[in-house]
């Protein structure tokens, strides 16, 4: 759905907008999992977990490509199952190392495929393959994996500190694509591995440098959905700018917004030009998009009109919407 922006109009849009982004599938399917986490009694929802080594700290993060993109682009979601494993990494504070996974088809074909992206994946980010399992007999196909990294200081996507300026970080160097409701922003496909592997560790300077309160990566729910799963997580709320959002020429707002990007993150610090200034220097196009607010609801600002999108008081993105 493409909702027309009036210049004169900012709150109809803004309105429509917030419909849009509650409705999104990629958010809409972050519900399930308050149900799974409260048998783990987990309720931090975390990007990965962290093992305590004392001067060493072990990151890992685990995670599963979704059905259509296997099926359509078996080699790419090989690909994608090394990406999306190496941010969930890089926003804890680890520097990714190595990879574990598992392919799941009957078909030499698509399983052939997928372990190739893999492959370009590992290179790309300057992995190492640990270990791997396949199922050749499954009615399926899918692939899942992990990523192990080492970390000198971690930090947690639950620490966001009332009055804490919003930032996010984002690689603008790339191209959008959308296909059904999946899109996606690529800027590492062509990119170097040391040029991606600078930008990622802009992440791992802040981290270590003590800046920053929290850090997650925009993922599937989008750049929204990804700042209230930070608040969720953090017990606060924010307001978020809407208009502050770096965002490449030629993709409107209501795409961009739910968009997957190959490098993006959602920052909380107290410390907003220190932070703006080693990002950038990285490559990575940075603004200041809002404030965390103690007060548990996410609120929209564009142009004049605030509106609110989220009271994380009565609902939760783990466990559904009203």
């Amino acid at each position: 759905m493409f909702i027309r922006r009036s210049s004169n109009d900012n709150s109809s849009y803004l309105s429509a907008l917030i419909e849009k982004i509650r409705s999104f599938r990629g958010l809409t399917r972050k519900s399930c999992l308050k149900t799974i986490l409260t048998i783990f009694e987990d309720d931090k929802f975390e990007d990965a977990g962290v093992i305590d080594q004392g001067s060493l700290k072990i990151v890992v993060s685990c995670d599963g490509i979704i059905e259509p993109i296997v099926n359509r682009n078996p080699k790419l979601a090989g690909f994608l199952t090394v990406l999306v494993n190496v941010n969930d990494v890089i926003a804890r504070g680890g520097v990714p190392v190595g990879l574990v996974n598992i392919i799941s088809s009957s078909s030499e074909e698509i399983r052939e495929k997928i372990a190739r992206g893999i492959k370009e994946g590992v290179k790309k980010y300057g992995l190492k393959i640990l270990k791997g399992h396949t199922h050749p007999d499954t009615s399926y196909n899918a692939v899942d994996g992990a990523v192990i990294g080492l970390a000198k200081k971690t930090i947690s996507s639950t620490g966001a500190q009332a009055q804490d300026s919003l930032i996010m970080a984002i690689d603008l160097e790339g191209k959008f694509s959308s296909k059904q409701w999946i899109k996606a922003f690529d800027s590492v496909s062509s990119a170097r591995t040391s040029t991606i592997k600078r930008k990622l560790g802009s992440i791992t300077t802040l981290i270590e440098k003590d800046l920053v309160s929290s850090v997650k990566d925009i993922s599937g729910p989008g750049i929204i959905g990804s700042i209230t799963m930070l608040c969720e997580s953090s017990r606060k709320g924010a307001e978020i700018g809407l208009d502050s959002i770096p965002r490449p020429p030629n993709v409107e707002l209501d795409d961009w917004v739910l968009t997957y990007p190959a490098i993006g993150f959602i920052i909380s610090t107290k410390h907003e030009l220190e932070v703006l200034s080693i990002l950038r220097k990285r490559g990575l196009a940075a603004e200041a998009i809002g404030k965390i607010k103690q007060e548990k609801k996410i609120y929209l600002k564009l142009g004049g009109s605030r509106q609110l999108f989220m009271d994380l008081r009565r609902e939760s993105i783990f466990s559904g919407l009203e």
